[in-house]
């Protein structure tokens, strides 16, 4: 591949970058390389339980040389939405530490349906009645806006579990209706990267292990993709992986693909 024309690179965090509370093994000084080779980084993630600043510090003091503003999640941009969005009504079905960093936005208040219903990672307060409500909202008008789409993450102990796009499609589904999605694979979220970082498809890479998430949304959006086999990677039959424009062992392994710093 060589840097050739690619000014930036988009990096799935989970499974990446890291793989449950440890670096993956080289990733660390792949960022330093990256730099020298001129590159602009974003860090991209799903994770919607945490917000950006949990994360760059959970990064940082891993060993990471990153700075706040180059994590990139579905919380900041899904919070870019609403900000042009001010006068409606929001139920937010979060975590309660995400949820704080929606405290300037309106919610609605007895019998009032919302304009929309925002559905993350809401497992530290798992409820049916919150779901229940939510539905209530959606079949009476409100919009769905979820944070992320992916069906399933891998936690740190190497669990499969539900991730937020399961929840967001269930109540699509029930309600027969679209949901908006703001993390991966939408691509108007790798549309937002992109602004961010000042670049276009044609000079931008994205390096994760989701197929769905970070593979196909980045086709969709233009990008030239790779895919690592650590994370979900690992797991991915040859004839799936073959989606992917190079495939490497390990994020570790760029400089196979991206030529010396």
């Amino acid at each position: 591949m060589g840097v050739g024309t690619i000014k930036a690179i988009l990096i799935d965090i989970a499974g990446t970058l890291v793989y449950g509370n440890k670096p993956i093994p080289g990733a660390i000084k792949i960022v330093p390389y990256l730099r020298n080779l001129g590159l602009k980084i974003l860090f991209t993630t799903n994770t919607d339980s945490r917000t950006p600043t949990t994360i760059h510090r959970e990064l940082v003091n891993m060993g990471f040389d990153i700075l706040k503003d180059e994590v990139f999640s579905p919380i900041i941009a899904l919070k870019e939405f609403l900000k042009r969005n001010q006068d409606k009504k929001i139920y937010f079905l979060l975590s309660k530490e995400t949820k704080k960093e929606f405290q300037e936005f309106q919610e609605p208040i007895g019998d009032e349906i919302p304009s929309f219903v925002v559905i993350g990672d809401f497992r530290d307060d798992w409820r049916l009645e919150r779901l229940d409500k939510a539905f209530h909202y959606i079949v009476n008008g409100a919009q769905i806006l979820g944070t992320q789409g992916n069906r399933y993450f891998i936690d740190n102990h190497g669990n499969d579990l539900l991730d937020t796009g399961s929840f967001v499609h269930t109540l699509a589904y029930a309600a027969q209706v679209e949901a908006r999605i703001f993390g991966k694979p939408s691509v108007e979220f790798f549309d937002m990267a992109m602004k961010k970082l000042g670049t276009n498809a044609s000079e931008t890479i994205i390096i994760g292990d989701d197929i769905y998430a970070d593979l196909h949304g980045g086709k969709e959006a233009g990008l030239r993709t790779i895919l690592v086999r650590t994370g979900k990677g690992a797991s991915y039959r040859s004839s799936i992986s073959m989606d992917a424009d190079t495939i490497l062992d390990s994020i570790a392994d760029l400089s196979l693909v991206l030529g010396k710093s």
